[in-house]
């Protein structure tokens, strides 16, 4: 079957193919709208769509946003995915989506894909290191992505071009734990050794930062992955420190997971073991997630304004000016006088909050 042309949709419609073209193609200088509409139909009835390589090559851009996030089944990366690629579609943009799970070869042949596909800006969720010679692989992709006019943004860490959205993780966990100490907490266990990803790194250290100035030393250190299975393995390892060491009071051991999939993982895995949360074991998490209000126990965690970051990003990609709505995001060295100078790097402040996975008894 023949491709219906541009000109098939002017003769239909009675029109000019100038005139056709100025309707779909979305140029500025739009006829009538009963001219308008009369094309439309006539392009809808032919099942005329316009080619994007050459309105990609007419424009000098794609009107394509290349979205690389770790793992769209962690709600943290869906619920910014969701929201770029809502306020993308609004824009007439669309979002090329891919995942990497962490793996070096798997980004930099996504990234490579995308550039192929001439994308006109890139935005890379989730922060990581890969090691040395492996970072410097995907800077140099990105580095020349941007001398050819490509938009990078950093949602997580700098990656060394462009522009960074940065959470405030040590600060942020710092909060949380010291929140969780004045709540009346004695008893913690926290996650390390998830290698490669600096964020939980950054929260570890910061919530232990808090309790040794507490005067409180972690009684549990687990090894787990930044996952939801890694939770299931949190809670595993939870379970065998309870048998193999009781406490002699009542105060519950207070996990904390430094990511929010990770923490649910945890709780839902304690109580398919029969373990009380939060009587035995309290949960904390970091992030944020929708999810969190919906668990049951409702989860304790730090929460980033995912809805804005996302925003923001968006914002610095297509060139829109800044939403009038406050936000709790702020330009490192910056104040409200330079703000519409749009810093290469923006901090986000996280809330504490204290719900049902960390509360305690009336008689602790």
């Amino acid at each position: 079957m023949a491709a219906v042309r541009l000109s098939d949709v002017a003769q239909d419609a009675g029109v000019s193919l100038a005139t056709a073209s100025r309707v779909l193609n979305g140029s500025a200088r739009v006829p009538g709208k009963a001219v308008a509409e009369r094309v439309e139909a006539s392009a809808a009835k032919l099942g005329y769509v316009p080619n994007a390589q050459a309105q990609a090559l007419a424009r000098s851009r794609s009107g394509l946003i290349g979205l690389v996030v770790h793992d769209i089944a962690d709600p943290y990366f869906a619920t910014i995915a969701r929201e770029i690629q809502q306020q993308v579609f609004a824009s007439q943009s669309q979002v090329l989506l891919t995942q990497t799970d962490r793996e070096i070869d798997t980004e930099v042949r996504a990234l490579r894909s995308l550039i192929a596909q001439q994308v006109d800006a890139l935005v890379l969720v989730g922060s990581h290191r890969y090691g040395n010679d492996s970072d410097a692989a995907i800077s140099t992709l990105l580095e020349g992505f941007a001398r050819n006019g490509g938009k990078v943004v950093g949602m997580g860490q700098s990656v060394g071009v462009g522009r960074t959205i940065v959470p405030d993780n040590a600060a942020a966990a710092h909060e949380l734990a010291t929140a969780l100490i004045v709540e009346g907490h004695r008893r913690f266990a926290v996650v390390q050794g998830i290698s490669g990803i600096p964020s939980a790194a950054d929260r570890t250290g910061g919530f232990i930062a808090a309790l040794t100035e507490a005067g409180i030393e972690p009684e549990l250190n687990v090894e787990a992955g930044l996952t939801r299975d890694g939770g299931y393995e949190l809670a595993e390892a939870i379970e065998a420190h309870l048998a193999s060491a009781p406490s002699t009071d009542d105060v519950p051991l207070c996990v904390f997971a430094p990511a929010d999939v990770m923490a649910l993982g945890a709780l839902g895995e304690l109580r398919r073991r029969g373990i009380d949360v939060p009587g035995q074991v309290s949960v904390a998490g970091f992030g944020g997630v929708p999810d969190g209000e919906d668990s049951n126990p409702t989860l304790t965690t730090i929460a980033l304004p995912l809805h804005d970051m996302a925003r923001q990003a968006v914002q610095w990609v297509l060139g829109t000016p800044p939403a009038e709505a406050e936000t709790e995001m702020t330009g490192a060295g910056t104040t409200a006088a330079d703000a519409k100078e749009e810093p290469l790097e923006v901090h986000v402040r996280g809330d504490v909050l204290l719900r049902e996975s960390t509360a305690l008894t009336a008689k602790v």
